[in-house]
């Protein structure tokens, strides 16, 4: 066997080795979901934050083609307080980039505050957040 067709095997087998490979993302996106909005809310103060130091947030982003305007601060490795305006209802208002690894049962969520449409203050009641994958 000449040292080209060698070549040209072994170029083939390592071609073939790498397609059989899979690259696993290095995150997941978890989406935050907003249960009983009130009909005039418009405005919401959320903290997003990891049950321990182990389940980290890297970024919180507003969901792809939602109606949201979004505000976001990172306060530590695993929490994160967000602003989000705009007409609010139930679903989704936000998206969580977290490591690959990470359960969406290692996140949750709070409403701090909600204004209304002439930014009058209302308590957040039974407003409430779930994260999910």
């Amino acid at each position: 066997m000449s040292r080209h067709t060698r070549a040209l095997r072994i170029a083939l087998v390592v071609a073939l080795g790498a397609c059989g490979e899979t690259t696993a993302p290095a995150s997941v996106q978890l989406t935050v979901q907003l249960v009983n909005a009130g009909s005039s809310d418009r405005a919401m103060l959320l903290q997003l934050a990891g049950s321990d130091t182990s389940a980290t947030i890297d970024t919180v982003m507003a969901a792809p083609g939602g109606a949201y305007q979004l505000l976001a601060q990172r306060r530590g490795s695993n929490l994160w307080r967000v602003i989000v305006t705009g007409n609010l209802v139930n679903g989704v208002v936000a998206e969580l980039v977290v490591p690959r690894k990470a359960s969406a049962s290692l996140y949750g969520g709070t409403v701090l505050d909600v204004a209304d449409s002439s930014f009058a203050e209302l308590p957040p009641g039974t407003r409430a957040l779930t994260v999910a994958p």
